[in-house]
């Protein structure tokens, strides 16, 4: 038996950039454990398994990455959905359409807009209600564990944070876009710290100073799990770093719409476009956006 599937660049415009996701439109057939020896073969950021949903235009999603199933994404919501268009699954009514993807974590409404001479455009809904922590560890503790000076943490306006749904991260604010480039996860001096008692394994690292004229913030992930060398995508931070950006006084109640981006043209560059409604004791409702661009179709031989 053999299977279709699509790789697509995501939150680019431009093949090669982004973060690469492989989707196998119609993965009824394929066993759970088949799933994880393909993910795992592919070796991608993210593999996508899809299959009916019991409506029409929804679908049901199984992601891994090549350890394991995980029960959210942003990404791959993105290149699921150029997939399905490319394989006829999903038809575009005046350029756009609705539609559902099924997630372990839940159902997200996703958006599909074809822009004139543009690059395909999704976005998805949800909801973002975090639980905030304060204590972090100091700030001398936090240089040590990224190769940074104290001097590179910048809390004028935004503060450290511990920020948890379903998965806790460390949301530190730096003075620069440089400052984001050249931290290094240093282990042995996450080991002597504090930090590892958060129970967080990824520290978000961001700057509102940015190199590029299209962005608000720069970001980027680093971690126990996470190579020195590697820049692994952002999307699933998201939803906790708008609540971050919603408990600071500089973010009033209303709504907001900005742009972060991850990476360089050197190690795949990706623009994602947000808006969030930030109203007092409320969810924050999120929405996430982003270009997609097919790069090939394949067939796997079993």
């Amino acid at each position: 038996m053999s299977f279709t599937y699509y790789t697509a660049d995501v939150f680019t415009e431009t093949v090669f950039q982004g973060a690469q996701i492989a989707v196998f439109p119609a993965a009824t057939d394929i066993s759970d454990e088949q799933m994880s020896l393909i993910a795992r073969e592919l070796n991608l950021s993210e593999t996508v398994f899809v299959s009916p949903g019991a409506q029409d235009n929804h679908f049901k999603l199984r992601i891994f990455t090549p350890l394991k199933e995980i029960s959210f994404a942003g990404h791959p919501v993105l290149a699921t959905a150029k997939a399905l268009l490319e394989d006829g699954l999903i038809t575009l009514t005046d350029g756009k359409a609705n539609v559902c993807f099924q997630q372990k974590a839940g159902d997200l409404s996703v958006n599909i807009e074809q822009r004139e001479s543009e690059p395909l455009f999704v976005q998805f809904s949800l909801s973002s209600d975090p639980v905030i922590d304060r204590y972090t560890p100091r700030a001398s503790e936090l240089a040590a564990l990224l190769s940074i000076d104290e001097s590179d943490i910048d809390t004028h306006i935004f503060q450290t944070r511990l920020v948890s749904i379903s998965l806790p991260y460390l949301i530190l604010p730096l003075a620069s876009q440089a400052a984001v480039r050249k931290a290094r996860f240093d282990m042995k001096a996450w080991s002597q710290s504090s930090a590892p008692a958060m129970a967080a394994q990824e520290i978000l690292v961001f700057s509102n100073k940015t190199d590029n004229d299209d962005t608000d913030f720069h970001a980027r992930l680093l971690g126990p799990s996470i190579g020195v060398h590697e820049d692994p995508p952002i999307g699933s931070a998201m939803p906790c770093f708008a609540g971050y950006l919603g408990c600071h006084d500089a973010i009033r109640e209303g709504t907001y719409t900005f742009v972060i981006d991850r990476g360089t043209v050197e190690t795949r560059r990706s623009v994602l476009s947000i808006e969030m409604d930030n109203h007092a004791d409320k969810a924050t409702a999120l929405r996430v956006g982003g270009n997609v661009v097919l790069v090939s179709k394949n067939t796997l031989l079993s």
